[in-house]
């Protein structure tokens, strides 16, 4: 056997590397030849464009963050890139289109872009039936008091915060507030900080400007009014539809939605607060709201109609009341 075995190993080795040789033959290329490509990961470019007046920190790094869990777990890769809506306007216009776009405040550009969104309704960012879009984060209207219990408020003592991308007007005629003014939102604040109002309508920024100063407030949420809505839509564009769907229902998950008290924004669609915060309880679904698609002609019309409403002008408050849903 021992002999044997010594006759057999030389041939066997010639044998091997025949066999290698057959191999590196059939299954190189040539030369000149590359070899296929590996399979790659998709790459999802999103936009983020911040319509309205934030909490506390970054909406774009918040989506940045998701996109890396959401890759790490098997999704694919979402490239985030900040934009302000002008420099969107200029790229889509110039045929660079993304495959999602996050936007609030004017989304009106976007519309003509986005595809139907295949197992979500929400009917404020319905076009022909279709829901285009869906909120993924969101923003609130709240009436603060420094010394108040909000029984007396009145148009000598009341305020509304006019934040940038917000229609604060709209939600104090609809909050039933009646006569009431309006400041830019710093002085706004101020006036309430001073003690010249008692009370004043602003929004989940404000909770943030009166934290940053150390002054108490009490908080009240407006649920009769909101349009302070952070979407997110698929373009028509996109060869990625359903790994889009797939980085939207990530993005709407438990998961995801429970880290937004973190930039001070509300869940889309559930609570991300304890007791105790001023913003607990302020996510509940509003009355009323504005559609997503209004553009700036139909957005300013809504400010004039709100300011003269709140002045008065039964006329006007039924045609605000005709541009909500």
């Amino acid at each position: 056997m021992k002999g044997a075995f010594k006759k057999m190993r030389v041939p066997a080795c010639a044998l091997l590397l025949a066999a290698g040789i057959f191999a590196a033959v059939c299954f190189f290329p040539a030369a000149g030849e590359s070899m296929p490509p590996a399979a790659e990961a998709a790459v999802l470019r999103l936009w983020h464009i911040d319509g309205f007046e934030g909490g506390v920190g970054s909406r774009a790094a918040f989506l940045r963050s998701a996109a890396r869990k959401f890759a790490d777990g098997g999704g694919a890769y979402v490239l985030v890139t900040a934009h302000t809506a002008e420099s969107a306007r200029a790229a889509l216009a110039a045929g660079d289109v993304p495959d999602m776009i996050s936007c609030g405040g004017d989304n009106s550009f976007a519309a003509g872009y986005a595809a139907p969104l295949q197992g979500y309704a929400f009917a404020a960012a319905e076009a022909g039936g279709q829901t285009l879009a869906v909120p993924w984060c969101r923003g609130a209207y709240l009436l603060f008091s420094a010394d108040g219990d909000f029984s007396d408020m009145n148009a000598q003592n009341t305020v509304y915060s006019q934040g940038r991308g917000a229609h604060p007007a709209a939600a104090a005629w609809f909050a039933g507030l009646r006569g009431v003014s309006g400041l830019p939102a710093g002085e706004a604040a101020a006036a309430l900080m001073r003690g010249d109002r008692t009370y004043m309508l602003g929004t989940q920024r404000d909770v943030q400007r009166f934290s940053a100063r150390t002054f108490a407030v009490q908080v009240r949420p407006v649920r009769e009014y909101c349009d302070l809505w952070q979407y997110i839509l698929v373009t028509a564009a996109s060869a990625h539809y359903a790994s889009c769907l797939d980085f939207i229902g990530y993005l709407l998950s438990e998961e995801v939605q429970r880290g937004l008290h973190s930039l001070g924004m509300l869940g889309a669609f559930g609570e991300v607060y304890g007791e105790g915060s001023a913003l607990y309880g302020a996510w509940r679904a509003p009355a009323r709201t504005l559609p997503a698609w209004a553009d700036a002609e139909a957005l300013r019309e809504v400010d004039a109609l709100a300011e003269a409403a709140l002045a008065g002008d039964e006329n006007a408050a039924k045609k605000l009341e005709n541009r909500t849903v």
